[in-house]
């Protein structure tokens, strides 16, 4: 599949990840936890991280791969990665 991504003129990462967040339904949490996983992070960095705990952090992966329609972290983190770095903080 082929992905295009449009940026506007004035738009902003910022601007860039409230669409992302909006489009697919994120929470901040969640958006925040699929920023991580898009750096590469595991679970338990994560975790310490946003200091929450690691079956926290799970249970927001799950959420997102729902939201996202996506199996595993390497999709959800393409997808990520794919929106114009609008979701990586």
């Amino acid at each position: 599949d082929y992905m295009a991504t449009l940026i506007e003129r004035g738009e902003t990462a910022q601007t860039r990840r409230a669409s992302f967040i909006a489009r697919w339904g994120l929470s901040h949490r969640e958006a925040e936890v699929l920023g991580y996983i898009a750096q590469g992070k595991t679970g338990p960095e994560i975790a310490i991280l946003l200091a929450i705990s690691h079956d926290t952090v799970r249970r927001h992966t799950a959420s997102i791969f729902q939201k996202l329609s996506v199996e595993s972290r390497t999709a959800a983190a393409t997808l990520a990665l794919e929106a114009g770095g609008g979701i990586i903080s």
